[in-house]
């Protein structure tokens, strides 16, 4: 039974968040945690409005950060942990079966998502929208020369979001502005983000969509008040809504920490690698041809969805899967969704999905922890900056498509090929476009 009921388009208000029946999710072994992690955590249910699993969506896991020392790890967003590409499209479409049970569709509007886990998340957001909708995605590109709301993300790994929304229509005409991530805790990137846009262009709704909703009575009053200051409504979508606690023992953490470093020693397990180059084309680029349309980073419309889906139905011949085949399609950085729909052509076939990160997480290979093993490299997109992905030698895959947004030298993937190298994967196919 539904821990809230919900009248089609009933809205719910914010004391109603907070007083629900509170459900401790007590199906993980927590003195396993404390034992063996050194670190514990409880989560208190005050909504799940689908009737969901949590088990299913989600898991934990430290991380290097003592600014947030913990890291809610989607099991179905195909970030960190591989999963069904539909299970991460359909987390979209969950997303939206809630927003239509609890509010109408204004007019029009922009849906946004944060880089870089929620990237492919907003974009599906935005494709089961029905609704006159554009998409964009915030990203931690700098691009010159194009119009930006810059902005902080202050507990974040990479703190900087670039939003290059000049390009939009309905960012200064539209009526709402969905803000999509995977979680949320305090809400103040919302805040900051709600604030920069009303200033330019005021908005008569703004709601904030994400798998989980950790914020307390203080955060919900906050916007309660941003409402009354900005003249305008501010609304909440969430599968799962509750509280946690976690606590862990510094010094402990920190050397788990030291001991865990992953260094990426050459030993070469498969010398036998298979490399191969694989070209799509999507047709529409942007930049001089830098980077492409449809990802959203500077904004697409409902057409452009359309002719994205064709473009991947039409090109997904090239990627060639044989039945036997376990295959893993890697995505890497903000670019999720795009190797997600591809990912998503194959279904009938033996398939699993994720990206590449810049999340740092501490990787221990020990029973009831998700990140078993990772693996370090330096960014595709900015060789300044690192790079992890998580388990690829711990699911026994027999071949990888990795895809990359940028046309680079095939010499820009010698660090990368090595990681594969020490995986037991026989086929690594790198995937471009031009």
């Amino acid at each position: 039974m539904s821990l809230l009921k919900l009248q089609d388009k009933e809205c719910i208000d914010y004391k109603d968040n907070l007083n629900s029946k509170k459900i401790s999710n007590d199906s993980i072994d927590k003195n396993y945690l404390k034992e063996n992690l050194n670190f514990e955590y409880n989560i208190e249910l005050k909504e799940n409005i689908l009737d969901l699993n949590i088990d299913d969506y989600l898991d934990l896991a430290i991380r290097n950060n003592k600014k947030r020392r913990f890291l809610f790890i989607s099991k179905t967003l195909g970030k960190h942990l591989p999963c069904r590409a539909s299970d991460m499209d359909n987390l979209g479409e969950k997303l939206v079966e809630v927003y239509e049970k609890k509010y109408n569709y204004l007019s029009s509007g922009v849906v946004i998502s944060f880089a870089e886990t929620a990237t492919a998340l907003g974009h599906s957001v935005f494709s089961h929208i029905n609704a006159d909708f554009e998409f964009i995605h915030t990203t931690r590109e700098i691009v010159p020369n194009k119009k930006t709301l810059d902005f902080l993300e202050e507990h974040s790994h990479a703190t900087n979001h670039y939003l290059y929304y000049e390009d939009l229509n309905y960012f200064k005409d539209g009526e709402e502005i969905i803000l999509v991530d995977d979680e949320i805790t305090t809400g103040n990137t919302c805040v900051n983000l709600i604030k920069k846009i009303n200033k330019l262009y005021p908005k008569r709704r703004y709601t904030i969509c994400s798998i989980l909703n950790w914020m307390d009575k203080d955060s919900f009053n906050r916007f309660k008040k941003l409402e009354q200051e900005l003249n305008t409504e501010i609304n909440f979508v969430y599968l799962f809504s509750g509280s946690f606690t976690f606590n862990c023992d510094e010094e402990k953490i920190e050397n788990i920490i030291k001991e865990s470093k992953n260094i990426n020693l050459c030993t070469y397990k498969n010398n036998n690698l298979k490399v191969s180059y694989i070209y799509l084309n999507m047709d529409k680029y942007e930049l001089d041809k830098k980077y492409i349309k449809y990802t959203g980073r500077f904004g697409i419309n409902k057409e452009d969805q359309k002719e994205l889906i064709y473009k991947v139905q039409r090109e997904c011949f090239k990627l060639n899967i044989s039945d036997n085949e376990k295959v893993l399609f890697l995505g890497s950085e903000e670019f999720m969704y795009i190797p997600m729909l591809f990912a998503n052509q194959f279904k009938q076939k033996d398939i699993y999905y994720h990206s590449t990160t810049r999340s740092p997480i501490i990787d221990l290979d020990i029973e009831k922890y998700p990140i078993k093993t990772k693996f370090t490299h330096n960014s595709l997109y900015n060789k300044d900056i690192v790079n992890y992905v998580y388990n690829i030698n711990k699911s026994h895959y027999d071949k990888c498509f990795l895809f990359c947004e940028l046309n680079k030298d095939k010499n820009d993937f010698n660090e990368i090929i090595n990681i594969f190298s020490n995986t037991d994967i026989k086929e690594l196919n790198i995937v471009l476009f031009k």
